[in-house]
């Protein structure tokens, strides 16, 4: 490094790379509030991946019933706790903790769900899960 003229900067920070360690502090309320849309965007959009497949064919009932509870669930979860919190506005710090400790609980649940379910479906595939592919006629060669 001495080479391009950087033989004042320590070793360590040179090649160091910023992690989210807590050193990056937002100060402006903004900033809290822009990362707070964009993770009710990511979990929207998370929950409407997995909604999609509502209309897929599942092995039984209770397993589509499961899947689509779940899915619905993580989709709406971070929004109504959002819509409480602005409900219980003026009440106290416990009660907003305690609703959105049992928001995040259901939450957990439903991720729980979908995430076994994944597995215990793969039991049931279709047969054409089986059949072999051509790869070599599926992607074009120039």
């Amino acid at each position: 490094m001495e080479l391009i003229g950087w033989a004042d900067i320590p070793t360590s920070r040179k090649l160091r790379v910023p992690t989210f360690d807590g050193s990056i502090k937002l100060g402006r309320t903004s900033d809290k509030m822009i990362l707070v849309a964009a993770g009710f965007l990511m979990t929207t959009i998370f929950g409407a991946i997995h909604c999609m497949a509502l209309f897929l064919p599942f092995p039984t009932y209770e397993e589509h019933l499961l899947w689509s509870v779940s899915a619905i669930v993580i989709t709406c979860i971070p929004w109504l706790c959002f819509v409480t919190l602005l409900l219980f506005l003026c009440a106290s710090k416990e009660v907003q903790v305690s609703l959105c400790s049992l928001y995040a609980m259901f939450y957990i649940i439903a991720r729980a769900v979908l995430f076994a379910l994944m597995f215990t479906t793969l039991r049931n595939l279709g047969h054409t899960a089986y059949e072999a592919v051509s790869w070599t006629a599926e992607v074009p060669h120039l």
